[in-house]
Order: structure tokens, then C-alpha cells, then sequence
């Protein structure tokens, strides 16, 4: 749910394996981070994706499967391609992160339970995905499926299942459950407000006209609509600094300038691969705006310069790449 969470637990891990296989971390990093970021900003339940769902309509199950054929060839450039162009990646192990915390190897969940539990609300709206196929709308089954494979059903059934696998389970006390419950609501108020924030950013910038504008673009330069989703969200992140909110912005302008306003229906355009080109923009290169860069650069102990060396140029390539695949996609299906 929250990329901040995902990098603290890869850190340490990426340390840690480097070490024992005697490589510089880098190698192991940059691939690593790679993946994160690219889950992060094309993936829901993320607040970004989630965002541009609605905003496109688009079909939540549609954006998983099209946002796997994506993300594979995104992470594979950005990931294992692009170090082998960054010479050498040694660099000495931060200082925090060379101490080992003692841990009861004895009370973990399994690997097997590790990455099932986060994944349920990924199997759950495939799952109803692919069900549509053969259920007629309007029928019980297909709305008792739905309903079930809905983004907050899915996330609360997931929700239950880390409550009994890792707590009760695990002979954790109700109180623990619930404190550490209590500390993951706390984290969630900051996304409301960059979710909050982005949207009354985007309203301002609909008021001016922008979206009108841009509509005659794309109707009178032939413009793709992909492309200029991506352009749009990679400008407003490069003056914001902010993922969620350059999307939600993005998703503003090229939604006023698709959308019939009469049926409400994108004409020509495939509101999943809409999402995914809009997210894909959300994930490029940043600087010193962005709160990731800084993330990046404090836990590996890295200077601005291999920073942007590093971070910098595989968010950037992850970003364009995605881009590249959104657009094949949208020739072929």
C-alpha cells in the first residue's frame, strides 16, 4: 500500500543478501527498488491507481493484467538492463543498516503466507475479472461477485487475513493486533491528504480551461491521448515532486478532454491502458522535490550526484518503457 513501507523492508534485506553473496548492494538495490516502483505507481490499491481508476472508469481487473504485461519488461530495463551501463556500483554499506537486530526466527509467518496475504485483493479482482467473462450482468451471482471483488472488499478480506495469519496465528495478543492496526490508520491519513491535495489542484486546473485546450490538441494534432496522459503527469511530477498527485492532475485534464460529457464513454480509447500511460508518467525521473529521492539517497548513503546516477535514471527509463509497452499494447489489442 505505501512505497515508503516497502522500501524500509527491502533496504535492510538488499544489505543483507549483498553481503552474503559478496556484491555490491547497488546491484541488488536497483533492481529491487525498481520493482517497488513500478507496483507502486501502477498496481492498486495504491492511492495513485486507485485514483485514476475512477477517474477513467476503467476496469480494476483489466488494469492488473495489462499492468503485468507492462511492468515485466519495465522492471527487466530498469532493473537488471540498466546497471550494466552504470560502471561500478561499489559503495561502502551505510553505517545504520551493518548492525543485525536480533529476531525470533521462531514466531515468523511463513514465506508462503508472507506473500499470499498482500497479494489477496490482486487474486480476488482478477479472479472476478475473468468470472465476468461468462456471468450476464444484473444477475445475483454476477453482483454478489462483484461486490466481493470490489477494491474495498477485496482489501478488507486481505485485511481479516493478516489480522488471523499474522497475529493470532502467530500467538499474538488482540491488543498487538490492534495497536499495530492503529499504527497502519495513522499512515493513511497522510494519503488522504495528498489525495485531497491533488484533487483540488486538479478542480483549480480544470477551472482555467486547460482540459478544453488540450482536447483541441489532441483532436486537431492528432495527439494520442496515452501519450499526452504520460507528457502531462511526467511535467506536473517534475514541478511537484509528487506521484499521486501528478496523476490525479493528469487524470483531470485528459479525462475532460476524452470523455463525451453525453455518454460518459471514451471514444476509442481503452481506459485501463489510459491508467497504466497516466501512471507510468507518475513514475519518472525526480529530483530533490520528491520525499522518494531523498529516501533513496539517505538509506544507501549516497551522494545528489549518484542518486540521480542511480534513482534518477532507472525511474526514468521504468517510465518510459512503460510507456513504450502501454502503446504496442494499445496497437495489438
Amino acid at each position: 500500500m505505501f512505497y515508503e513501507a516497502a522500501f524500509i523492508i527491502l533496504a535492510p534485506l538488499v544489505i543483507a543478501l549483498a553481503k552474503e553473496a559478496k556484491i555490491p548492494f547497488l546491484k541488488l538495490a536497483i533492481p529491487g527498488v525498481a520493482a517497488a516502483t513500478t507496483a507502486h505507481s501502477l498496481f492498486p490499491p495504491q492511492p495513485g491507481p486507485v485514483a485514476l481508476v475512477n477517474a477513467y472508469g476503467a476496469d480494476m481487473g483489466m488494469v492488473y493484467i495489462y499492468g503485468l504485461i507492462v511492468a515485466i519488461p519495465s522492471v527487466i530495463c530498469a532493473g537488471i538492463i540498466l546497471p550494466k551501463f552504470l560502471g561500478n556500483l561499489e559503495r561502502p554499506t551505510p553505517q545504520f543498516l551493518q548492525s543485525e537486530t536480533p529476531i525470533d526466527e521462531n514466531n515468523l509467518p511463513s514465506f508462503f503466507t508472507s506473500i499470499t496475504v498482500p497479494l489477496i485483493p490482486a487474486y480476488i479482482m482478477i479472479a472476478t475479472t475473468i468470472a465476468n467473462i461468462w456471468l450476464e450482468k444484473g444477475t445475483t451471482a454476477y453482483c454478489v461477485l462483484n461486490f466481493i471483488g470490489s477494491s474495498q472488499i477485496a482489501m478488507f478480506i486481505a485485511m481479516i487475513a493478516a489480522f488471523i495469519l499474522f497475529g493470532k496465528k502467530l500467538n499474538h495478543s488482540m491488543e498487538w493486533v490492534m495497536q499495530s492496526f492503529n499504527n497502519a490508520v495513522k499512515g493513511i491519513a497522510m494519503v488522504v491528504l495528498i489525495i485531497g491535495a491533488g484533487g483540488a489542484l486538479k478542480q483549480i486546473i480544470i477551472d482555467t480551461g486547460i482540459g478544453d485546450t488540450i482536447g483541441q490538441l489532441m483532436s486537431t494534432g492528432g495527439v494520442s491521448p496515452y501519450i499526452m496522459a504520460w507528457l502531462i503527469t511526467v511535467l506536473i511530477r517534475l514541478a511537484t515532486g509528487q506521484g499521486v498527485v501528478s496523476a490525479m492532475t493528469a487524470a483531470g485534464i485528459i479525462g475532460a478532454a476524452v470523455i463525451d460529457p453525453t455518454t460518459g464513454i471514451m471514444s476509442g480509447v481503452n481506459p485501463a491502458l489510459l491508467v497504466l500511460a497516466t501512471a507510468a508518467g507518475s513514475n519518472t525521473l525526480t529530483h530533490i522535490n520528491d520525499a522518494s529521492f531523498w529516501l533513496f539517497k539517505g538509506y544507501f548513503d549516497l551522494s545528489i550526484k549518484d542518486t540521480l546516477k542511480t534513482w534518477g535514471l532507472l525511474e526514468l527509463i521504468n517510465s518510459i518503457v512503460g510507456l513504450a509497452v502501454v502503446l504496442i499494447i494499445s496497437i495489438i489489442a
